[in-house]
């Protein structure tokens, strides 16, 4: 890449980019891959379709199988049957708070805040007031068995959403730079400082704009 780029998130450019890094990442933690059968997909529903282009879905995929880690910028059945870690989300909901894919900046202040987004949501009738990686916050009720996906039901080297050594290997992205490029549909709402919408703190008429963004 002969420049740094900034994508707004959920992009074609950005999701290739992140499929990119994922296998770049899986690849040089030198793992014996042949041991892992594993997915991975974020799916971004919702998104302006000014972004979505000539796309069916935004979002991208990763996937270990016949021990070869591949991925893209689209999500193949294939990817959906494996077990692993698989999420569709607003796009609205963390466009802005998703500085680079695969960030661990900032992540407990981020999450805290989308889990309190999510119960306002919930209150309307928006949503199930979850947040896929409420287990990863601390304090946040008993430890897990397994910390790395927040289970009680296996140990960490069972884990199959986040196999030991596939979740530290995409957690260990040197390159810090934030890649993101805001989105004017998201500008006029109040957020925190790390870009996670605060609707308790939107006017009547910003909360209607904002639902109509989440398909509401």
């Amino acid at each position: 890449m002969s420049k740094f780029e900034k994508w707004e998130f959920g992009c074609l450019r950005w999701c290739e980019f992140a499929s990119q890094l994922g296998v770049a990442l899986i690849t040089d933690a030198k793992l014996d891959l042949s041991e892992y059968s594993w997915g991975f997909s974020e799916e971004y529903t919702h998104i302006p379709e000014r972004l979505l282009g000539n796309r069916d879905i935004a979002g991208y995929h990763l996937m270990i199988v016949d021990g070869k880690v591949s991925g893209g910028p689209f999500i193949p059945e294939d990817c959906l049957r494996l077990p692993g870690f698989h999420v569709a989300v607003d796009w609205a909901l963390i466009a802005h708070s998703s500085y680079l894919p695969f960030n661990t900046i900032g992540s407990q202040e981020r999450g805290r805040a989308q889990v309190k987004l999510r119960r306002e949501l919930k209150e309307i009738g928006i949503g199930n007031g979850k947040w896929s990686l409420e287990s990863s916050l601390k304090g946040t009720g008993d430890p897990p068995r397994c910390p790395a996906c927040g289970s009680q039901k296996h140990d960490r080297k069972e884990c199959p959403v986040w196999p030991p050594g596939i979740g530290e290997a995409l957690g260990n992205n040197p390159d810090h730079r934030w890649r993101l490029k805001r989105s004017p549909e998201l500008d006029d709402y109040p957020e925190t400082n790390w870009g996670v919408p605060i609707f308790s703190d939107m006017t009547v008429k910003q909360q209607a704009a904002f639902k109509s963004l989440l398909g509401h």
